[in-house]
């Protein structure tokens, strides 16, 4: 599986954020970084999104390629105001030594540029066969495997402001109650992740949902996996993920939904040496 650094000359940071800008305003408005590094890096969700839709593409083989091989292209899954198709194009890079492609640009589907090049649109990236997976059931219930959310997460727990795994541990159920409830009435609450495990090539979906300690902001996220055993199947929270890596990487799938929104605006750190790298983490 190809990856867009090392497939695609993307040019300086500062042109590629000069064409993400382009995208962001074409697009249908939405938040594409976090509050606290709005000035710096305004582009940091787009750019991660951008990123990992291509790794998909790549692994799907959906990329169009023109009739004279100098171009390619892939649907970004984003659309404009007028719910117009945008595209990625990438230009064949003539340059020896350097990556196989170019990045040209952001396109609307009716763009001269596209329809010049390609007589069909690329299809969607795909993360999952069985679309019941996108969605949370509340039928089902809901456990914590605690141990190992606790224990195997404890820095992400000190690092929101909580050091006692006691405390951490009343809390927890206390967050379970208040999901539960929030759940049953919006059930968009609980966000889809495409997890790839690094080492052993395992793909699936997860489940990511927001941790309401008692009087706090919303600092972590459940990831919450679906158990299919003999006896029920039922979803079980595995692990805890800062909220900015949760909203990052559900967003490759959908975009979250008002609350989601309102959570991330409430955030008032964030560290700018994060590198959030969907299937880094090891979770369950």
């Amino acid at each position: 599986m190809g990856t867009i650094r090392e497939d695609v000359f993307l040019g300086t940071t500062e042109k590629y954020n000069q064409k993400l800008e382009i995208l962001s305003k074409m697009a249908q408005p939405e938040k594409w970084t976090y509050k606290k590094i709005q000035d710096k890096d305004p582009y940091r969700i787009l750019r991660n999104y951008i990123q990992f839709t291509y790794n998909r593409v790549d692994e799907e083989k959906k990329f169009i390629v023109s009739l004279d091989k100098k171009y390619r292209c892939m649907n970004t899954g984003l659309l404009t105001v007028y719910n117009q198709e945008i595209v990625a194009i990438f230009v064949e890079n003539e340059r020896e030594g350097m990556q196989p492609w170019f990045f040209n640009g952001f396109f609307k589907e009716t763009d001269k540029f596209f329809t010049t090049n390609f007589s069909v649109l690329p299809p969607l990236a795909d993360y999952c066969d069985n679309a019941k997976d996108l969605i949370y059931d509340n039928k089902l219930e809901l456990s914590l495997r605690k141990e190992h959310i606790i224990d195997d997460n404890f820095e992400r727990f000190v690092e929101a402001g909580y050091s006692s795994k006691e405390l951490i541990n009343v809390l927890l159920d206390s967050a379970k109650g208040t999901l539960e409830k929030k759940l049953r009435r919006n059930f968009k609450l609980a966000l889809p992740f495409y997890y790839r495990n690094t080492d052993t090539g395992e793909c699936k979906i997860q489940l990511l949902a927001p941790l309401y300690f008692p009087g706090a902001p919303v600092r972590l996220a459940l990831v919450l996996n679906k158990v299919q055993s003999d006896a029920k199947e039922y979803y079980e929270g595995v692990t805890v993920l800062p909220v900015e890596w949760a909203y990052m990487n559900a967003r490759l799938i959908v975009k979250p939904d008002e609350e989601w929104a309102k959570i991330m605006d409430e955030i008032d750190t964030v560290s700018e040496d994060d590198s959030i790298q969907m299937g880094i983490d090891k979770i369950g």
